[in-house]
């Protein structure tokens, strides 16, 4: 372990509880009301409320078809009841004491402060880890306000983003405090377990992590097995209840790794059961033995991956139509690379994240480096790895904030120590500095000028933009939603960013929301709204029995495609031309700029 330093006195050791609280405070005093915040979820965490209500109102725990979405019949989302179990039991508690809507609206708000209370706690510990019992209450502390008014950490932020930053963080204490604490290894492969179960967004990390482990025992041997064979308890233990407690009938086929599968399950646990198997055999034997038979085991087990469960082996999005890559993949926005950021309209401030992870990344070499620590060398790796990943999909830019977490604040801990040991005020400058840069909301003020991170950052995409002529209108609004609801049950052909709220706020089928694995939806959809007349636009209408059309002016989604050279009826629509084969629903809303068309 590193040198650990005095322990903190009592002010400090309460710092991330004080800090956390008055985070979390602010941020129920600045939450939406239920109407606000129901009506502007972002996609992923509508979609979420979907899925929870269809499980609440009787559906299959094994069956994740979204029936309403897509061509008829619907079709297999890719996300786990992992998530939607203890939302769902979050509402049920609840419910009795408010009603359903209001047990949803708690959920939806506390379940995200849940979430960074956990992170807080992690993030402490893997500081103390890291640099002691007082860089781990500054770090705490600090990662209280680095993720105040982020987007993952506000109410009715459900998706699983937030769940999968605490199980990585989770993860990363177990392997670096694994010797101290005999359970906490069983925890760390627990959680490597959990997070696979939920998604592959943090798949790199998580082999890292996982890989960090081995690494660990190939160096050191004998004192490494215990936390191995720990490790491998909670890990293999885990997918081994998870498979069967979770994965749908098409997961035991297997075929694809966008979600849980056989394909992810069986690698995972043959890896860690392999590494288990040389730990509990050669931990007494040289290190060129137990380099043999690790290496030996993984080969083994690469082959076998190769030849049986190939999936995970390719990008989630390499099979996707390059009609929709074209047309859809890439203009979202999470899922363009750094470059292309630079390139366009990025906000200013988003590249304080690239620039915070990489001089935590930085950082943490100097200390791995000045301490000769494998655990200060893991975190550094995943910072580089995290920011390799945020480099080619902007996606991935959500861990670095929890990583760099821990870095910056054991570094303003260890200046501000050294200021108060009488070395120099510029150490004490430096730290306040770290505290200061490593906050979101400095980035928005000098980048900006906002009123607040929060204003700037955690407002939905619930709004056409303003125009010269207008100001900014909802798409969604209750009464709007309202008037869709009211209409007799149909399917609906409405831009892929208003899939989720027609299902949400209605009892109609819509073709399209931005999910990979509804690409015979979503393409149909495209060519509806890319039709190149009015004609060719009404035979697909009839072709898919769609029965209402929505448009929303200025819609970011149509504007986007028009701009790229991808204009057709949609747009047209949307800028006033309506055909006579469609007759325009009153939504009775005049705060909404939302159309509702029925298809004659």
């Amino acid at each position: 372990m590193t040198q650990q330093t005095d322990r903190p006195g009592p002010q400090l050791r309460w710092l991330p509880v004080i800090a956390f609280t008055y985070v979390a405070l602010m941020t129920l005093a600045r939450a939406p009301g239920a109407s606000e915040l129901f009506y502007g979820l972002a996609n992923d965490s509508a979609m979420r409320l979907v899925s929870i209500r269809d499980l609440l109102a009787g559906q299959g725990w094994f069956d994740l078809t979204q029936n309403r979405l897509g061509l008829e019949g619907g079709f297999e989302m890719h996300w786990s009841r992992l998530i939607d179990a203890p939302l769902g039991a979050l509402v049920l508690l609840a419910e009795p004491f408010a009603g359903r809507l209001q047990a949803e609206y708690l959920a939806l708000t506390f379940w995200p402060l849940l979430m960074l209370a956990a992170v807080v706690a992690l993030v402490s510990r893997i500081g103390a880890a890291l640099a002691g019992p007082a860089a781990g209450a500054v770090s705490g502390a600090l990662a209280a306000l680095m993720f105040w008014g982020d987007a993952r950490f506000l109410p009715g932020a459900i998706d699983h983003h937030n769940a999968q930053i605490t199980l990585l963080l989770l993860l990363l204490w177990g392997v670096i405090d694994r010797r101290d604490r005999r359970v906490l290894p069983v925890a760390s492969g627990l959680a490597l377990a959990a997070s696979l179960a939920i998604g592959v967004e943090t798949l790199p990390l998580l082999a890292l992590c996982t890989f960090a482990m081995a690494a660990f025992w190939l160096v050191n041997g004998a004192p490494e097995r215990g936390p191995v064979l720990r490790f491998a308890l909670g890990a293999v233990g885990g997918l081994a209840l998870l498979f069967p407690a979770l994965a749908p009938a098409s997961a035991y086929v297997g075929g694809f790794c966008d979600a849980f599968s056989i394909d992810l399950a069986l690698p995972v646990a043959l890896g860690v059961g392999s590494m288990a198997l040389a730990a509990a055999l050669v931990s007494n034997q040289p290190l060129k033995t137990r380099a043999a038979v690790l290496l030996g085991l993984f080969a083994l087990v690469g082959a076998l991956t190769l030849a049986v469960t190939p999936a995970c082996l390719s990008e989630p999005y390499g099979g996707l139509d390059p009609y929709l890559d074209a047309r859809w993949l890439a203009f979202v926005r999470e899922a363009r690379s750094l470059a292309d950021l630079i390139a366009t309209d990025a906000k200013p401030f988003l590249f304080g994240y690239y620039l915070l992870g990489l001089a935590a990344c930085m950082l943490a070499l100097g200390q791995a480096w000045q301490r000769r620590d494998g655990g200060w060398l893991l975190v550094a790796l995943l910072l580089a790895v995290a920011f390799a990943i945020g480099s080619y999909q902007l996606r991935g830019v959500f861990v670095l904030t929890a990583l760099s977490a821990p870095v910056i604040g054991t570094t303003a801990a260890a200046l501000h120590q050294a200021w108060r040991d009488g070395r120099g005020t510029s150490r004490g400058l430096a730290a306040l500095a770290c505290v200061l840069l490593a906050l979101p909301m400095s980035w928005v003020q000098i980048t900006t000028g906002a009123e607040s991170v929060m204003d700037h950052v955690a407002r939905p995409a619930n709004a056409a933009p303003a125009t010269k002529d207008a100001p900014a209108q909802a798409c969604f609004t209750p009464d709007a939603m309202a008037a869709l609801a009211a209409l007799p049950e149909g399917v609906v052909s409405a831009p892929s960013n208003f899939g989720t709220h027609v299902l949400l706020h209605s009892p109609h089928r819509t073709l399209s929301a931005p999910y990979h694995r509804n690409q015979d939806g979503m393409r149909a959809q495209l060519e509806i709204t890319l039709a190149e007349t009015p004609e060719a636009a009404q035979a697909a209408l009839e072709t898919h029995g769609i029965d209402y059309m929505l448009v929303c002016p200025a819609d970011p989604e149509l504007t986007t495609l028009a701009k790229s050279g991808f204009d057709g009826f949609g747009h047209a629509l949307e800028d006033g031309a309506v055909p006579g084969f469609l007759t325009e629903i009153p939504t009775g809303d005049s705060d909404s700029a939302l159309r509702i068309y029925r298809v004659n």
